[in-house]
């Protein structure tokens, strides 16, 4: 089961049963495998900006019965939310076209479970799956490619060879190609763009697994969605991938242009969309 898992990625299954045997739990639950995980692979706390260990350990400890440890010579089976999250983190692994299944996969695996205990602590530590699979989607691109735009053109347009001619967005060099490609798709509809301040956004949840919409009419069914009140935090630009939240110290992250669905920060707006011409210009601020 375990043939393609780094050394790593075993050490945790090993942390994990010790963990589940200290609660003295009859199974090795995601709440267990995430603190194995942040026992054996301290540079994945990148992706846990708001906790730390200790802190995890405590909500772990608030929300677990109280049972007297048991002996770690006794074999515990995996619960079956945990053995999701490692068919989760071998899915994980395949789409990112990697041959093993390392701690990533599996921290990655824990967020795909979004019901259980693990994962809703990932979320208020701020961890982000989207941003952690184009990391590592960046990493796996070969050869290494120096400009900021992997990241974007992996999620939205597939990676292709691009030229090497550049434009800067906030103080990044992104390619040409991709960033015309962007401007196009978002030029594909005769879309009226106004300028707004981001606010966080209401979303329906859905209370089996934990996933979200838009769509709040879900919640006339209150047996299976509830709404979340201001549970959409953040945005990015359509283009660049800049980030968009609610504050009231800074411009440039705190407003943006919007048709309504998608986003636009101002210098990408004021950039490409209120210069139709700037491509076929000679745009002196391409290199």
């Amino acid at each position: 089961m375990f043939e393609r898992y780094t050394e790593k990625a075993r050490r945790v299954i090993f942390f994990s049963r010790y963990e589940a045997s200290q609660f003295g739990s009859p199974k090795i639950e995601t709440e267990h495998l995430l603190l194995g995980l942040i026992r054996e692979d301290k540079a994945l706390y990148r992706w846990l900006p708001k906790t730390d260990l200790q802190a995890i350990r405590q909500r772990v400890e608030d929300h677990s019965k109280k049972r007297p440890p048991t002996s770690t010579a006794v074999d515990l089976p995996l619960s079956a939310a945990a053995k999701r999250v490692l068919k989760h983190a071998a899915d994980e692994a395949e789409r990112l076209a990697h041959k093993h299944i390392g701690t990533e996969h599996l921290l990655l695996g824990l967020l795909d479970e979004h019901a259980c205990f693990a994962a809703k602590l990932l979320r208020e530590a701020g961890a982000d799956g989207a941003e952690m699979r184009l990391h590592y989607a960046e990493q796996q691109s070969q050869p290494p490619k120096p400009w900021s735009f992997q990241r974007a053109s992996y999620r939205d347009l597939g990676f292709r060879v691009l030229s090497a001619e550049t434009v800067e967005i906030h103080g990044s060099r992104w390619n040409v190609d991709y960033v015309r490609d962007a401007v196009q798709l978002c030029r594909a509809y005769n879309w009226h763009w106004h300028k707004s301040t981001w606010m966080p956004r209401d979303i329906a949840v859905e209370r089996r697994t934990g996933r979200i919409s838009f769509d709040l009419g879900l919640a006339s069914d209150a047996a299976n969605f509830e709404i979340l009140k201001g549970g959409w935090k953040k945005d990015h630009c359509f283009i660049c991938r800049w980030e968009l939240f609610e504050t009231q110290d800074d411009a440039s992250h705190g407003s943006a242009y919007t048709n309504g669905h998608d986003w636009l920060c101002t210098e990408c707006y004021s950039k490409f969309w209120e210069r139709p011409d700037f491509f076929s210009s000679s745009y002196s601020d391409i290199t």
